[in-house]
C-alpha cells in the first residue's frame, strides 16, 4: 500500500491488468488486481478480454507511438471503458516498443513523489488521474501547480485517464528551485498532449458486449439493440440492465421505466439517433439517467444490512478487506450479485466510482447524506490507524485526508444553507475551511474532530498491543450469555492525584469518584454483552467514550459508527448503546423513530446505557414488522408442538404456543427434528431489562453424549442467518449431556414470511 509505484511489467504486455480497475458487475468478480498490488502476477481474467474498444485502441495507440506526443489522455464519464481501452493502448504500445517498462500511478500524487519514485520507466499510465484535479471557475485544474510542468518534462509515454478534460498551463515561466529541478520546462505542455473523448460504444463493440452478458444475450437482436439505445452505449449501464434482468425484472417494463427517465431529464422522448450520431453531452445525460434507475431499482431490491455494507465500502477510493467494512459473507453475495460491488486482488471489495457517485447523490437527495459523512468518518478513522503503524504513512495519511473533506462536504450537503448547527457560521466561511482543507490535508477547521477521532483510534490501537489486561473486560456482567456466567470481580480504582483536589474532604472525594467508576463499571457491562450477544457483522453506533469500550472487547474499528453531537441520525447501524449523550443527541426520537426495540440495559440514572436494535424504515414500520413476525412464530411454534419427534419441557411449550421464540430457532429445530429426535429443555436469554416480546434466542437440548455431538456439529454447519453465534456441550444431570445453542442479537424480522 506504500509504494506509489503499484507495477512495473517489462515488455511484452499482453497480459498487462491496470491496477484498480473494478469491475462494474458482480458477475465479473474475481478477476482484477487490487490498486495496492505489488505485481504483475494476479489471478487471470475469468472472461475473455472484449475488444469493445478495439478500433479507439489503434488509432489512440497511433497517437501516443508518434514522436511528437508525450501523452495521450483519454477522458470520459465513469464506467465508459477507460481502464480497458488503456489496457489495450499498453499492450498495442509494448509491442511496438522492445524493452517497455511500464509503470502504474493510481489516483492522487504530487509531484515530488512522482519525481522520487520513476527513474527507469519509459511508458507511465495514470489512472483515476481525477484524484489529482479540482474545479474552478468551471474548469478542471491540478491541484498540485508543480506537476503539470513535471509531466511536461518526462521524457516517458504518458498514458493519462480521467473523467474530466482538465488545463494544462504553460511551464515556460516557470523557475527552477534547488529543491524542485523538475520546475523548469523546455517545451510547451500543451502541444505535447493529445486530449481523446471517449463515447458510447459502437454498434459492433455492443453487440460483442451485450453478447458476452448472461441475461442480455438470450434476448432477441432487437431488444439488445433497444438496450444499447437505452443506455447511449455506455458499458457500465449495459451491465447494470444485465445484473436486473439476471434477478427476474422483466425486459420490457425496465426498458419502459428507463425509457420514462430518459424522458423525464431529458424533457423528450428517447431519440432514434444512434449513440455514437448524439453530442457528447446528450449522449451523457441519456446514459447517467439509465444508471440511475437501474441503481435505483437494483438498490431497493437489497437488504438493509446490504445496503449498509455497500454504503461503507462505497467511499474508498482503493479496495479494502471485508473486514474493515464489516461485510458479512451473506450481505457481500448480495451486493455482488446485484452487480454494485466486486471483489478484487485478494479478496478485496470495491465499488465502482461511477456507481459510488450516483449512490452518494442518491442518498443525499433522500435526506441520508449523514449515512455518507458517517461512512467518510469510518473510513478516515481506518486510514489514520494505517498511518499510525506504518513506517511509509504517507499514503494512509492521504487517503484520511481526503476521507476528512469529503465528510465536511457530506455534512454541508445534508444541512440547511447559511448557518452550521451549534455555530454562527455562515456557508461561506465552511467553504474557505474546505478550500484550506483541500489544500492542506486536516486543517485547523476540522483538527477538532479529527483529535476527537484519533483519540479513540489511540485507544483502541494501543489497548489491542498492551500485554496488561484491560479494566473493561475484567468488569464483565454477571450474565454476558446463555453459555457460560461471568466471574464476578471488584473493579479497583486508581485513587486521584493529591494536588489541587486534595484540599477537598475524603468524604467529598469518594463521593465524588463514586459516578465515574459507576459510569465505567456500565460501559463494560454494555460492552461485554454486545459484544458477546451482538451478531460479529454488526454495526453497533456509539459515542467515542463507549465505542473505545467496544473496541477493548475486541469489536473491529470497522463495526463501529462514533456518534457525535450535531449526528442527523444513527442510521446504517444495527444496534445503538444509547449512552446519556446519545440520549441526548437524538432526544425522544430515538426510541420513537430510530431505535424503538430495547435489546438490553445496564445500570440506572445518567449512567444507563440501553442496547437498541435500529428501526432502518422507521418505529412504525418496525412494529408492524414485529407483529407480523410474533403472528409467524406462534403458527410455527404450534406446528411445533405437535411435531413427535420433539419433545418439549412445560416451560418450554408454554414460550412456542405464546410466539416467544426466535424464527432462528424455530426453523433449525425443525429441520434438525427431521434426523433426530430431540428433547428440548428450556428457551433462554432474553437479555437484562429487555423489551416485553423480545424473541429468545438461545435453547438447552438434552441427550446422549452422541447425540449431543451431531446436533452440535449440525448448528455449526449451518449458514447464515441460520449459524449459530455460540454453541457448546456439558455434562447433565443423570450422565446425558447439555447442548447450549444460541443465535446473535438483534433477531431477524420476516424469516418465516419468507419462508411460507
Amino acid at each position: 500500500m506504500e509504494k506509489l509505484i503499484r507495477v512495473r511489467q517489462e515488455a511484452p504486455l499482453t497480459r498487462n491488468v491496470l491496477p484498480g480497475e473494478v469491475p462494474p458487475a458482480g458477475k465479473q468478480a474475481r478477476r482484477h488486481p487490487a490498486h495496492h498490488a505489488r505485481s504483475s502476477c494476479s489471478r487471470p481474467s475469468q472472461r475473455p478480454t472484449l475488444s469493445i474498444r478495439s478500433a479507439e485502441g489503434r488509432r489512440w495507440a497511433a497517437d501516443l507511438s508518434g514522436p511528437g506526443a508525450a501523452g495521450l489522455v483519454v477522458y470520459g464519464i465513469g464506467g465508459s471503458g477507460k481502464s480497458t481501452l488503456a489496457r489495450q493502448i499498453a499492450t498495442r504500445v509494448g509491442r511496438m516498443q522492445a524493452g517497455c517498462v511500464v509503470s502504474v500511478v493510481d489516483g492522487e500524487v504530487s509531484a515530488a513523489e512522482l519525481a522520487a519514485g520513476h527513474v527507469e520507466a519509459n511508458f507511465i499510465i495514470f489512472h483515476n488521474f481525477d484524484d489529482n484535479l479540482s474545479q474552478e471557475a468551471g474548469q478542471w485544474k491540478f491541484r498540485d501547480p508543480a506537476l503539470p510542468t513535471l509531466l511536461a518534462n518526462w521524457t516517458a509515454k504518458l498514458l493519462i485517464t480521467c473523467r474530466h478534460p482538465f488545463i494544462l498551463p504553460d511551464p515556460g515561466a516557470a523557475k527552477a528551485a534547488p529543491d524542485a529541478p523538475w520546475l523548469t520546462s523546455s517545451r510547451r505542455t500543451t502541444d505535447k498532449f493529445v486530449f481523446r473523448q471517449l463515447g458510447p460504444l459502437t454498434r459492433s463493440g455492443a453487440a460483442e458486449l451485450t453478447g458476452s452478458l448472461p441475461a442480455i444475450r438470450r434476448l432477441a437482436d432487437s431488444e439488445r439493440e433497444r438496450a444499447w439505445r437505452l443506455t447511449a452505449g455506455h458499458p457500465l449501464a449495459m451491465e447494470y440492465l444485465d445484473s436486473l434482468l439476471a434477478l427476474g425484472e422483466s425486459y420490457p417494463a425496465v426498458a419502459a421505466r428507463i425509457e420514462a427517465m430518459v424522458e423525464v431529464r431529458t424533457g423528450q422522448p428517447l431519440p432514434g439517433t444512434e449513440p455514437t450520431e448524439l453530442p457528447a453531452a446528450a449522449a451523457e445525460l441519456i446514459a447517467c439517467a439509465a444508471r440511475d434507475q437501474l441503481l435505483g431499482e437494483l438498490f431497493d431490491r437489497l437488504s438493509h444490512g446490504a445496503r449498509a455494507l455497500l454504503v461503507r465500502a462505497s467511499v474508498f477510493r482503493l479496495p479494502v478487506a471485508a473486514e474493515v467494512v464489516a461485510g458479512r459473507a451473506s450481505q457481500i453475495a448480495e451486493c455482488e450479485a446485484a452487480g454494485l460491488l466486486a471483489i478484487v486482488g485478494r479478496d478485496e471489495l470495491a465499488v465502482h466510482r461511477w456507481t459510488a457517485d450516483a449512490l452518494h447523490r442518491r442518498l443525499v437527495e433522500a435526506g441520508l447524506g449523514a449515512q455518507v459523512e458517517a461512512a467518510h468518518r469510518q473510513a478516515a478513522w481506518h486510514w489514520q490507524v494505517r498511518a499510525a503503524g506504518s513506517p511509509s504513512p504517507h499514503r494512509a495519511e492521504t487517503e484520511a485526508g481526503y476521507h476528512q473533506r469529503q465528510a465536511l462536504l457530506a455534512a454541508e450537503a445534508g444541512r440547511p444553507a447559511g448557518r452550521q448547527p451549534g455555530t454562527g457560521g455562515t456557508t461561506r466561511r465552511r467553504r474557505a475551511v474546505l478550500t484550506r482543507a483541500g489544500r492542506r490535508g486536516v486543517t485547523g477547521a476540522f483538527l477538532a474532530g479529527a483529535l476527537a477521532t484519533l483519540s479513540v483510534v489511540l485507544t483502541i490501537e494501543a489497548t489491542r498491543a498492551s500485554p496488561v489486561p484491560h479494566l473493561a473486560s475484567a468488569l464483565a456482567p454477571a450474565r454476558t450469555s446463555a453459555l457460560a456466567p461471568a466471574p464476578t470481580l471488584t473493579p479497583t480504582l486508581i485513587p486521584a492525584r493529591a494536588s489541587a483536589p486534595a484540599r477537598a474532604s475524603a468524604p467529598a472525594r469518594a463521593s465524588a469518584s463514586a459516578p465515574v467508576s459507576q459510569a465505567v463499571l456500565v460501559r463494560a457491562r454494555a460492552a461485554a454483552w454486545a459484544a458477546s450477544q451482538v451478531g460479529s457483522g454488526a454495526i453497533m453506533a456509539c459515542d467515542p467514550a463507549m465505542c473505545a469500550v467496544l473496541a477493548q472487547h475486541g469489536i473491529a474499528a470497522g463495526s463501529l459508527l462514533v456518534l457525535r453531537p450535531g449526528a442527523a441520525d444513527p442510521l446504517g447501524s444495527d444496534v445503538v448503546l444509547a449512552t446519556a449523550a446519545v440520549r441526548t443527541m437524538f432526544g425522544a426520537r430515538l426510541v420513537s423513530v430510530y431505535a424503538p426495540e430495547l435489546l438490553a440495559s445496564f445500570g440506572t440514572g445518567p449512567a444507563r446505557i440501553d442496547v437498541r436494535a435500529i428501526a432502518p424504515d422507521g418505529a412504525a414500520a418496525y412494529r408492524a414488522a414485529i407483529a407480523a413476525d410474533l403472528r409467524a412464530r406462534r403458527l410455527a411454534g404450534s406446528e411445533l408442538l405437535r411435531d413427535p419427534l420433539i419433545t418439549f419441557a412445560p416451560a418450554a411449550r408454554a414460550q412456542l404456543g405464546a410466539g416467544q421464540v426466535d424464527a432462528r430457532l424455530l426453523t433449525t429445530l425443525d429441520t434438525l427434528a427431521a434426523s433426530e429426535p430431540l428433547r428440548v429443555t428450556a428457551f433462554l436469554d432474553e437479555g437484562p431489562g429487555a423489551g416485553p416480546g423480545l424473541p429468545l434466542r438461545a435453547a438447552e437440548l438434552t441427550g446422549t453424549n452422541n447425540t449431543a455431538r451431531k446436533m452440535l456439529a449440525f448448528f455449526r454447519a449451518q449458514r447464515p442467518p441460520y449459524l449459530v453465534a455460540q454453541a457448546a456441550v456439558t455434562a447433565g444431570p443423570d450422565g446425558e449431556s447439555v447442548l447450549t445453542v444460541e443465535f446473535a442479537a438483534p433477531a431477524p424480522l420476516g424469516l418465516l414470511q419468507a419462508q411460507s
